[in-house]
């Protein structure tokens, strides 16, 4: 089902007049990724961009985006695409009939009230005195208290214990947010470094560290700088970008196989993995792994 989605597109593509390489022009989407849904292979990344690239690549043939995505979904699971499809059958509930009960034809006897005097009885429970009600009052202050002693000791051991492992948690981002970042994918080289021969020197700024990230694949990054200012590019095949801080610098790097880094001209001990997003901290100390995406925080 899926070649033939793959053929329903490449059909569409080719009665719109475009190539390959003009569609990698207008959708900013790398020559191999478009390639690869020519030819009907929609694995080459995590299903959140092949998603977002599918329905960009509709959108520019001239496809309804929402159904063209529609119908790669139904292909994968190996079904046809059904723009109606059936309503569901409401059963109708048939009301019931209330039984009649025939009238009784035995005679009842009469009653006889009884001409006896009523007694009253009185409730001979005793009220609970004010110590009584004082030592209970004690005793679920105590059972609150524990509660919120065993609250505080969970949540010390879970951020003590659980909150420092090392697995990276990666967090699915909307399609139309991806779309965008797909827009934006070749971003021009800014002038952060000057090259004289084969020496890279860095700029004279107040600021103490340059970080800079080379790409040999595309990628997205996004940077906390000082915790008081964030940067957001993409970088293309090839292409390097550097910022400035002067403590720290936190970030989020989407594609991290395809990314090595540099601080201060340095090369730094980053692992990643294609197609894959890593979180870290760097400073002069060295590089941290984190396990959520940075953001700014209050101070």
């Amino acid at each position: 089902m899926l070649d033939k989605f793959a053929d329903e597109l490449r059909q569409q593509r080719e009665n719109s007049g475009l190539t390959l390489q003009q569609m990698a022009t207008k959708t900013r989407i790398d020559l191999k990724f478009l390639e690869a849904i020519d030819q009907g292979n929609f694995s080459f990344l995590p299903d959140l961009y092949v998603k977002a690239f599918v329905k960009q690549y509709a959108k520019t043939i001239g496809l309804d985006e929402n159904i063209t995505l529609k119908k790669f979904e139904a292909a994968r699971e190996g079904k046809e695409f059904d723009p109606n499809p059936p309503a569901p059958i409401e059963e109708k509930i048939k009301p019931e009939v209330p039984k009649v009960e025939a009238p009784k034809t035995e005679t009842t006897k009469p009653v006889v009230k009884s001409t006896s005097p009523l007694k009253s009885y009185v409730d001979e429970q005793k009220q609970k005195s004010g110590e009584d009600e004082s030592k209970a009052n004690s005793q679920l202050m105590i059972f609150g208290l524990g509660g919120i002693v065993l609250i505080i000791i969970a949540a010390l051991v879970y951020f003590f214990v659980f909150s420092k492992s090392d697995k990276i948690i990666v967090e699915e981002t909307p399609i139309d947010e991806v779309i965008e970042q797909s827009n934006q994918r070749y971003v021009e080289e800014e002038p952060a470094e000057q090259i004289t021969g084969d020496s890279t020197m860095v700029p004279v700024s107040s600021d103490s560290l340059y970080l800079t990230f080379n790409a040999k694949e595309t990628s997205w990054v996004f940077v906390v700088l000082d915790n008081n200012r964030t940067q957001e590019f993409t970088l293309s095949p090839n292409s390097k970008f550097s910022v400035a801080a002067s403590r720290e610098f936190k970030a989020t790097v989407g594609n991290s196989g395809g990314v090595t880094l540099q601080l201060n001209n340095q090369p730094v001990d980053f692992t990643g993995r294609v197609g894959s997003v890593r979180h870290f901290k760097l400073d002069k100390t060295g590089i941290v792994y984190l396990n959520a995406p940075p953001k700014l925080e209050q101070e």
